[in-house]
């Protein structure tokens, strides 16, 4: 029998455990228009921001096996008036939380506000190489600003003595290339506890290429672990494969009318697991073109 029709019998059946990480997509709206974002190029209509009914309401459906939740995935988190609700919310629940901020909006008293609170994971979206790419990149933000609020943060931080594990992210670009080395040694001497150096995502081709160099096709199919591992929940409750899917191209059921757990264990998940796992995607299957998937043509 061939492979492809023992893995379908298989699929029949298995149902991967719930997942131990989320993005909940908790508002959509943003200060910036970052280049590298589909922010730039607009977003499908949706509500604004995820209401603290619904929030709450999947904290409680999913919260059994403690996941990670990431508060973000199209918007900047601390643009929702009821994000700190919410943290506690999670951790009340011993959910872990994480937040991904362009920082712009960091005050002293919001970020008086996240040391006190219980919030696991602090990352700053910053890609602050200098002034001149910075602020082509990130329009409007101004980079000095930018960046005296994440070390003021990082001085009250060291004076309150904990907080979230804070890491700060340069995206690997074209733009940024050059520069990542000493942007490093600065923010690894600054108090941070981690700099990432993120890859460079199109978002299935909703912005524009600035990879470092051309990218040459993969030999051989890549499946990707989104829709075994990983839960994404966009502002209207609509689950759908993975944080890149801002604009629900793929639904996979609406957790305002039904549990995570039956849309995870559901037929249109099974489907896409099985696409996933044979590389059969529809041609204009988001899946199909995506980076972590792409094969030779």
């Amino acid at each position: 029998m061939p492979l492809w029709h023992n893995i379908t019998e298989l699929m029949d059946y298995y149902i991967p455990p719930l997942p131990s990480i989320y993005w909940l997509d908790i508002t959509r709206r943003c200060n910036l228009r970052c280049l590298m974002c589909p922010q730039s190029c607009g977003l499908s209509p949706r509500p604004a921001q995820m209401s603290l009914d619904l929030l709450k309401g999947i904290v409680d459906d999913i919260c059994g096996n403690r996941p990670l939740l990431k508060l973000y995935a199209s918007g900047e988190p601390l643009l929702h008036e009821g994000l700190f609700e919410i943290i506690d919310y999670a951790g009340a629940r011993a959910c872990r939380t994480m937040i991904h901020t362009n920082a712009t909006s960091l005050t002293p008293e919001i970020a008086r506000r996240i040391l006190s609170s219980s919030l696991t994971f602090l990352s700053f979206s910053f890609d602050g190489c200098s002034r001149e790419v910075y602020e082509r990149l990130r329009p409007p933000a101004a980079f000095e600003e930018v960046r005296s609020n994440i070390r003021q943060y990082l001085d009250l931080r060291r004076l309150h003595g904990h907080g979230p594990h804070t890491t700060i992210e340069i995206i690997r670009m074209r733009d940024t290339d050059l520069l990542i080395q000493p942007f490093v040694e600065e923010w690894m001497a600054s108090g941070v506890d981690d700099v990432r150096i993120a890859p460079y995502l199109t978002w299935h081709g909703l912005v524009e290429d600035r990879h470092v160099e051309q990218r040459l096709p993969m030999p051989l199919y890549k499946p990707c672990a989104a829709p075994f591992q990983h839960g994404c929940i966009l502002s209207d409750g609509t689950a759908v494969p993975c944080c890149l899917d801002i604009n629900g191209e793929l639904p996979l059921g609406n957790v305002a009318r039904q549990r995570f757990q039956e849309i995870w264990s559901g037929d249109t998940y099974r489907r896409l697991r099985l696409q996933m796992l044979t590389g059969t995607f529809p041609l204009d299957s988001i899946c199909e073109r995506c980076d972590n998937t792409i094969r030779e043509t």
